[in-house]
Formats: C-alpha cells, structure tokens, sequence
C-alpha cells in the first residue's frame, strides 16, 4: 500500500531533522514507526515548488494550492491520501472529491473544530458534514474533542461505523530509554520551563512566578513573545532557540514543564497537545492550562494540575508545592515515565494508523471489485 503524505507544513524538512536527530519521529505523523514496520510505504511528498501558485491560490482563498495541484498530476503514484493537518492543505481536493473528480481514498488526523463557530447555524453544520463525508478513515486525536464535533454537527457517530476514530499522538518512543530512564533528581533540577508558540499565555505565569524565589525559562518566538513589560529578574524570555534538540539540556534540567493557554473563543481543539508530549519524553510534572478537548487529564493520569485559564493565585499555588515536596514530584515523574512507555507513545498511535490504513485500503479495493463486476 503507498500512502502519500501531505501536510501544512513540510514533511520532507521534519522527516530530514529526525533522521539527522535534531527531532522526533512523532513529527512525522507515523511514517517512521510504518516504515519500520514495512507494512506501509509512506511517500513524503515534496511540500511547495511553486510559491507563485501559493499566492495566487490565497487570493482566492486556497491556501497550499500548489501542493494540491501536483496531487493531481501523481495519483498513479498512491493508493491513500493522508494528511495529518487536513482542512488548511486540502481545500481543493476536498471540492475535487466531491464533484467525483479526485477519487482516491483521504486519510485524515483532527486536532480541531472545522472553524471558529459553535456550529449554531444550518449553514455551518451543513459545511462540516459535507467535508467529513470526503473523509474514508478520521482519525481525532482527543475522544472529547470528537464527541463535541459530532454533537455539535448533529451526527450520530454510530452511522459512520468504524471511519472515524481516535487516537492519542504520542512521542517517539525511543526517547523513552535516552531520557525516561537517565532523568536527573529532584535535588538537582534547576528551574521551570514553558516553552511554545500557538495560544499561549505566558503573562499569566510570569505574575505567577513575581515574587517566588525560583526561577522560569520561557522559550517562545518572536510572534509569541510575552506583553509583559516589567519582566521580573527570575523569567527569562529566550525567542532564539529554533530547534527542539536544543531545548533537551533545559528540559532535563527542568522542575516541571508548564503549559499555560489563551483559548481562544468558540474554537475547540487539542491547544497544548504538542508540549505534553515534552512532558512524557522527559518523565517530568506539568501544570497546564485546562482544555476540556485534550485527551490527557493530567490530574486524572496523576502527572500534574489543571489550572483555570488567568488565575495566577492557583498557578502560584502549583509552582510552589512541585518545587518543595519531593514526594510529589518524584510520583509524577514516574507516573509520567509510565504513561509514556505503556499507553502514550509514537509506536502506539503509528500501530493505530496502520489499522486505519489497512481498513480504507482494504474498503476502497472491495468497492473496486464491485464496481468493476
């Protein structure tokens, strides 16, 4: 089976850096962990050659047009469509596929709602079943997340059978024995660290730590940098560090990795999926911003706290017993060393992925046959 993989993003740049051990093999979307296994061949396929066809695809509202354009021109060369970021790099071949003109089987991952509405109108409602039905295997990345959607579309999930599923991302699993197992002591970690770029609220815990006698490290980019104007002595602000590999000294060094969030208004989604997978990679607590779509409950899975959206007495509350009761903190770490290695992990989502593959696969030959008889 060939399953062309497509993204927002590039693939071929992120598949490049994991083989030169500069990131993980979870950034790849399951290509790794398949290949591995030979039961897939995963073709990354090139993400933009023409920046000409890009800007003339987002004045008319398509963005990645040139990447959907050259779809066009190699289906011979795959069986499955799969794109881990479906909506912003699909716009054209979801219209393709429903005027019966691009046939080939799409694999999708959802991370979020399909817009910024709560879906209180026909219109929209009528929007989202319509791309869902373009979609042979979905796979959502947060239960909660998927039973949100599918009520607030007004869906009854059991009519879709097994086309849509979920599946937690995890991260590369071979980090589990380079840092799970060789994790630095409570006596030694040094400090805090929050580090991401998408909805995050970094003021919030900078008020937090004003005024405590630890210190935190924010790394961020220059389009995330915190409002903040009178940044206390003990936070520090760093926007150059580009690479995740550069960030491992900090992490492992690390009391706790915090997550802190804006959600934004009327948009569901996975904000903050990405960081809790630093925090399983490294063994370590987390306190995280509450977002009712994210598959983790960290309370639940005894590896950290919620905290409400704003509330810095709570944030200060959090940051000071993780840094003071070694009990605790040695007892998330090890639970979030477990929860790595026996239920959330890159082999385990890329396991899962093949299945779906295998079943659209599987589908689309069935109907072949019948269509050919």
């Amino acid at each position: 089976m060939n399953v062309l993989l497509v993204n927002n993003y590039s693939m071929e740049r992120a598949f490049d850096l994991w083989k030169k051990g500069i990131s993980g093999s979870h950034h790849v979307w399951g290509k790794v962990e398949l290949d591995q296994e030979g039961t897939v061949n995963m073709i990354v396929f090139p993400h933009e050659k023409h920046k000409w066809i890009n800007k003339l695809g987002k004045f008319f509202g398509i963005t990645h047009l040139d990447q959907q354009i050259r779809i066009l021109f190699h289906l011979n060369s795959f069986d499955v469509l799969y794109a881990p970021y479906f909506l912003a790099n699909l716009r054209l071949i979801l219209f393709l596929k429903f005027l019966g003109i691009f046939n080939k089987p799409i694999v999708i991952c959802v991370h979020q709602s399909f817009g910024k509405s709560k879906y209180n109108n026909l219109f929209t409602k009528s929007i989202s079943k319509l791309i869902l039905d373009q979609i042979e295997g979905a796979v959502f990345l947060s239960e909660p997340l998927y039973l949100k959607i599918m009520t607030n579309i007004g869906l009854d999930k059991d009519s879709y059978g097994d086309k849509f599923t979920t599946a937690q991302w995890g991260p590369d699993i071979s980090y589990y024995e380079r840092f799970c197992l060789t994790r630095i002591p409570f006596n030694s970690c040094e400090f805090f660290i929050s580090a991401g770029h998408t909805d995050r609220d970094f003021e919030t815990i900078i008020e937090a730590f004003r005024g405590l006698p630890y210190r935190l490290k924010i790394f961020c980019t220059p389009t995330s940098l915190p409002k903040t104007k009178d940044i206390p002595a003990n936070v520090e602000v760093n926007w150059e560090v580009t690479y995740s590999k550069d960030l491992i000294p900090f992490y492992q060094k690390a009391i706790a990795i915090l997550i802190p969030l804006k959600l934004p208004p009327n948009t569901d989604g996975c904000q903050g999926m990405t960081s809790i997978q630093d925090v399983l990679t490294f063994g370590k607590p987390t306190v995280i911003t509450t977002n009712p779509c994210l598959n983790i409950n960290v309370e639940e899975e005894g590896i950290g706290f919620n905290v409400a959206m704003n509330d810095v007495n709570r944030w200060k509350e959090k940051i000071i017993l993780l840094a003071t009761d070694k009990e605790i903190w040695e007892k998330m770490s090890q639970n979030s060393a477990d929860l790595f290695l026996n239920k959330v992990n890159s082999k385990i989502f890329a396991d899962h992925l093949g299945e779906v593959f295998e079943k659209v696969f599987a589908r689309e030959k069935s109907m072949s046959k019948v269509y050919n008889l």
